[in-house]
Parts: structure tokens; sequence; C-alpha cells
């Protein structure tokens, strides 16, 4: 439904990607889709309501919430999985032929495959392929398993594709990697925007003299996890192997790792049309951040991936559980082995459950520390003094939202990045946190109009803090006998709401002006007085395009052309390094993070330095009308995805996306970790376009 897509998706690395559709528009009677259901749990708990049962109205409403968001998966949705494991390499210093070969074969990756299937059948009972003795193949119906010489790039890429080909939508694929990785230099210098082009390495890889490298190259990855997200197939990737933070492993601790591959310019692939429709998404778990090593240890007959062999204990001893806390287990069991050398990176739709759909929800990580509980986010990531949070152990506790919380606290200091808590009630806590909003105070108000007179709709609205009767309206309210319409000024139609008597009214309207409330606050970071500046280019390709130069813009709006891509330039104008956010408001009030997505964590840039996003990895508005971005400037980083929510079309809890994977504190024992840096310097731009 988001108009904004990113034009080159990734799963392992890459660190680019279409945001996903979570859902469809509602049907346009208001009888069916997602306001048909919705009513009909509306009701449910409007009863339950009323039923004299002791939950507060904040408690309803966030139980309410939880409903509304439900999007059940297909009943037979199916999991399939793709078991990749090398360690023999045609081509590595083992072959007599290429003693000249600058990588070894590995140990224990092969081992890992199986450790992989093991806790995986033992978690969710899925009936995988079995190996046969002797042979480098096998296949059932679920699975392909691939290992050593038959694990070449055209095997791989084949069975991937064979098994998103047959798969449908609510349908998950797993593609499991072990071996080596590396990274790969472009003749031309073009790289990614994280500054890191990555590779897997199939077994007939670095071929002396070969035309072309049989490394799998990251923007070859990319194409297929759109084509199977555009389908509705979820993707889970999980790379075992060196700088797989973006896609080796290193003996006795030994790494899965090569040199640097020099190819000609990767022209990137034409993505498909639209990616993430009916619900899909795409997760990666990898065994180490960018420029880390991923190792192996363990003797002879035992030797296996350090992070295969945490992760799996993690899905045996946590079934069921979000990828962010499988992440964070896999971490504090590495940690417990003693392996302080790598650490595991996640991004992607974290708050999923393998098989399961992605909950949206406001979430942030959280630690303690001596000054009390302290939440990653302030008031650049959208939090406001005098909120209300309440605490969880665990990312999969908060999810469900009738989970019994550790303690409740109030937002009471809300600096720029990080928030402190006023607990209600004195009590022990770890140091590890999921903090989950339950009460958002808006600091604006929504100017709106009403069309027609509704006693229903006048209760409503005295209800909403946050909106307001005003002649210059934001949004046009028109109450219908079967539908409620949200219009915009020009009377484009941005939702269909239930008619003003319908138990679901009240909390859908409320829900969605928050949400504009939520764009008029982010938007006015940029009218803040500020050092330094961020500055956006964006524009369509044309023969003259250089990215160090930015065409003016006509009355300082943008042109952009419907469903072409549009290139991003950020510059850090400050005195000091940067670290660059993008967000791209479409016409909807969906907010997208466009640089860096999927919970990737870029590097700062230099001063006066751009960040270019490489074509392939831009994005594409699939509809037309006026688009605001919003560049925000910062010394430290800050999980920009709590800014990220979909249009107001769309059914859902409120949502408020952050990066889960941050491993706050090394183990639950340990109070704030001492690497974390508040933000104390940052500048916001808002660029103008108007898509035609």
């Amino acid at each position: 439904m988001a108009p904004l897509c990113r034009a080159g998706a990734t799963p392992a690395g890459q660190r680019r990607g279409c945001r996903a559709r979570l859902y469809h528009h509602p049907a346009p009677d208001g009888s069916g889709g997602e306001i048909g259901r919705a009513r009909a749990r509306a009701v449910r708990l409007h009863q339950f309501g009323q039923s004299g049962h002791p939950a507060g109205n904040a408690m309803k409403r966030l139980i309410l919430a939880a409903l509304l968001a439900a999007v059940a998966a297909p009943a037979n949705a199916e999991i399939r999985a793709v078991f990749v494991g090398i360690d023999k390499y045609r081509f590595s210093r083992a072959n007599p032929e290429t003693p000249e070969a600058n990588f070894r074969d590995l140990s224990g990756a092969v081992r890992d495959v199986g450790t992989i299937k093991d806790a995986l059948r033992r978690a969710y009972a899925l009936d995988l392929d079995r190996e046969l003795p002797g042979q480098c193949e096998s296949a059932n119906q679920v699975s392909i398993t691939l290992t050593d010489y038959c694990a070449t790039k055209a095997a791989i890429l084949q069975a991937w594709n064979r098994q998103i080909d047959a798969s449908r939508p609510g349908d998950t694929v797993i593609l499991y990697y072990a071996g080596h990785g590396s990274r790969f230099i472009e003749a031309t210098g073009s790289e990614q925007a994280s500054g890191f082009n990555s590779t897997i390495m199939a077994t007939d890889a670095r071929e002396p003299g070969a035309l072309a490298p049989a490394d799998i190259l990251d923007r070859e990855i990319r194409p297929i996890i759109d084509r199977a997200t555009a389908a509705g197939v979820r993707v889970v990737t999980i790379f075992d192997s060196c700088n797989s933070g973006t896609a080796t492993r290193n003996l006795d601790a030994e790494a899965r790792t090569a040199p640097p591959l020099l190819v000609a310019r990767v022209e990137p692939s034409a993505p498909p049309a639209s990616t993430g429709n009916l619900g899909a998404y795409r997760v990666h778990l990898a065994a180490a951040e960018d420029g880390q090593e991923a190792f192996e240890t363990g003797g002879v007959g035992k030797r296996g991936g350090v992070f295969t062999a945490a992760l799996a204990k993690a899905l045996v001893s946590q079934p069921g559980s979000s990828f962010a806390d499988l992440a964070v287990a896999a971490r504090e069991g590495m940690l417990a082995a003693g392996q302080t050398r790598q650490t595991p990176h996640a991004e992607g739709a974290l708050r999923a459950t393998l098989g399961g759909d992605e909950v949206r929800v406001p979430i942030f990580d959280a630690v303690r520390g001596r000054d009390g509980v302290n939440i990653i986010g302030g008031s650049l990531t959208g939090i406001t003094a005098g909120s209300t949070f309440v605490l969880y152990p665990s990312v999969s506790a908060a999810l469900p939202g009738t989970t019994q919380p550790l303690a409740t606290g109030m937002a009471t200091v809300v600096e720029p990045g990080r928030t402190q808590l006023q607990l209600d009630n004195p009590v022990d806590l770890p140091g590890r946190l999921v903090a989950r909003e339950l009460v958002h105070r808006f600091e604006t108000t929504v100017p709106i109009a009403v069309r027609g007179s509704d006693p229903a709709l006048d209760a409503a609205l005295a209800g909403i803090a946050h909106a307001r009767i005003a002649p210059r309206p934001q949004i046009v309210v028109v109450p219908g006998p079967e539908v409620t319409q949200l219009l915009s000024p020009r009377g484009t139609v941005l939702a269909r709401l239930p008619t003003p008597s319908d138990p679901a009214f009240a909390f859908l309207l409320d829900r969605a002006l928050g949400k504009v409330a939520r764009v008029n606050a982010l938007t006015a970071l940029a009218g803040r007085p500020q050092s330094g500046q961020a500055e956006l280019c964006i524009q369509n390709m044309h023969p003259d395009y250089q990215p160090e130069v930015c065409p003016k813009a006509p009355n300082g709006v943008r042109q952009l052309a419907l469903n072409q891509p549009a290139l991003i330039v950020g510059k850090n104008s400050a005195a000091e390094q940067r670290y660059l956010y993008v967000l791209g408001i479409d016409p909807e009030f969906g907010i997208t993070l466009l640089l860096p997505p999927n919970g990737a964590l870029d590097d700062p840039i230099g001063a006066g330095n751009i960040l270019v996003v490489p074509e392939g990895q831009n994005i594409s508005p699939d509809a037309p009308g006026s688009y605001r971005f919003v560049t925000l400037s910062t010394n430290a980083r800050i999980p920009a995805q709590a800014l990220e929510q979909t249009g107001l079309a769309t059914v859902d809890r409120e949502v408020c996306l952050t990066r889960l994977s941050r491993q706050a504190c090394a183990d639950a024992a340990r109070a704030r970790d001492p690497a974390l840096v508040w933000v104390s310097a940052w500048a916001a731009t808002l660029t103008l376009a108007e898509v035609k």
C-alpha cells in the first residue's frame, strides 16, 4: 500500500530494501477486508469491556489494537528451505592445481548444515530432507541440501529459485549458507551506500582465468529476494560466513574469509514493480557484523561455526520466539562460550516469528543504568514527554500485548537520542529490557474539518485530544451511511473507516489522526534551531547525472516521474562526521526509512562528504502526489526505524518500528553498555517533491 517503494531490496547485508507492503486497502464499501474483520473483533471487545472486567480503558485500547493489527497467516502456510554448507572448494589452496590460491578449505561448514537442520526439526517439527551417506545433494518436498562440490553457483541459485517458485503467498523460504564469504570491489569504484559489497562463495568460486566470478554477489541475491516478496513469500536468510553482516569464516578458531574479489561493474538488476505484497517480509541473520570474521571451532568431527551452534541452541530453547530474541539469545550464547571477537548481525522484520506474521507495535530497546531505565530513542524518534511505556524482558514477551509486564513508567526526560523513564513502582529489573509504548502523548494537534453532522462522530472527536476543528484543515472527515472517508484538502481519499456508530470507529479515527500528528512532528524537526546542516538531493536518472551536482528545484519542489527510479544523495555539511537518515513521507502519511533501511547500521559520513545510494538501491514512487523527505544528521546512531508507519488506510497498530537487534547490554547481568553514545548534536532538513 505504501507508495514509496525501494527498487532494490536486499537480504544479506546489501542493506537496502523496499519496505514490505503488509496490508491491502479495505473494501470500498466498508463491509469487508480489514475493516470488516476489525469491526467483528471490536464488537467482541466492546462486549468484553462492558462485562465488568476490571481492565482500564488504556489496557482495553491496547488489546483492541492487538486485535486490529492481527492479519492471519494462510491456514496452510508452509516453510521451505535450502541449506548450503561448503568445506571443500574446487580452487582453494588444497587443490594441487591451484597452490597459489589465497584461501583454504574449511572443516565445519557441512556439519553446520546438520546442526541447523536438527534444530529446526526439533523446534518446528519440519520434515526436512535427510542427507545421504557419500552424497553431496539431497532433497524432498520441503528442503534442498547442497554441500561441498555439489554447491556450485548455478546449483545454489537454481535451488533458491526452485523453492521460491514452489511457494505461495504466506509461505516462508529459509536460505541457509555456511562457508567462505568475502567482499568484492567494482572496477568502476561503485559501492554500496554502506561502503561494502559482499559475496558468498560457491564451491566453484575463484577459478583462475574464469570469465565470470562464481562468487554470488549481493546484487545478484537482491532481485531473487525481491521476486519472492513481490509474490507474497517471506524470506529468511541465515549466513554463517565472514562479512555476512552485509553477506567468511575464520584455525583453532579459523575464520571463514577470503580476500576481496575485483570484478567489472555490476549492472543493477531490474526489480519487480512492487515488493513485500500480501504480508511478505525479509529477515537476515548473519554470523558477523561488517568487517568482522566468523569463526569455527572444535576438534576433528566436532568442528562447526560458533554462530550456527549458538543460533541452533536458541531455536531449540526458545521455539516460537521473534527473530530479534533469537538474535539476542545467539549473541548471549556466543559470549557465554567465550566468543567475543564476532557480533551477530540481524536486520529486517525482526518482530516476526519463523512462519508467522510480522507484528508491528511501538517497541524500543531499553537499558538499566545507574540513573534508572533509559530508552534507546528520544525526540528524534518520536518519543514525547508524558508518554507511557511498559517494560518487558524480551521482544517476544512484548509483542502479544497481553503478557504481564515487568514494570510501567512515564517518559520524563526526553533528549534527542534517549528517554528516561520514571517507574510507577520500584522494581528489580534485568540489564536488557524492551519498552513498548502504551499511550502516546501528542504535543501537536491536527487541523480537521467535518462535512455533515453525526452525534457519534462528535463524540469520537471529543475524545481525541490531538485533533481540532480548523478553517484550513489537513484532513476532512466525511461520514456516510456505510463508510466514513478521510480526505485530503484536494479531495483525495486517504482512508475509509466504518460508520461513526461502529464500535471500532473511534479507535480507528484516533489512530489515523495520530499518524498525521506523527508526520507533523517529524517535519517540524526541520524548523528547529540547529548547528550544521543535513542536505538531500533526490532526482530521476538522466544522461548528465552527477551525484555531486544537485540541480535547483523549481519553486523549491523536486519533480519526480511516476514509477521511475529516483536517486538519493545525502551530504554531511557539518564540521564533524555524522550519521545520515533519510525518511520519505508519502501522500497517505506513510513514513518509510529510506537510508539506511531494514535496521542496517551504516557508518558515519565524514565532514563535507556525500553518501550516494547506488543504482538498484533507489526508490520508485508508484503513486502520484506530494511527497516529503526528512533528512536527519546526528553525531550518534538513533533507531530511526521507530519513525516508520503505514499510511492512513492501513488497519494496524500505531506502527513505530525500531531496530530490535541492537545488543544494548552484553548480557542480562550488565547495566548500560558503555559503547552506547547518546545524541548531543543533530540537524534536520525537509525536501519537497511532486510525483507525476
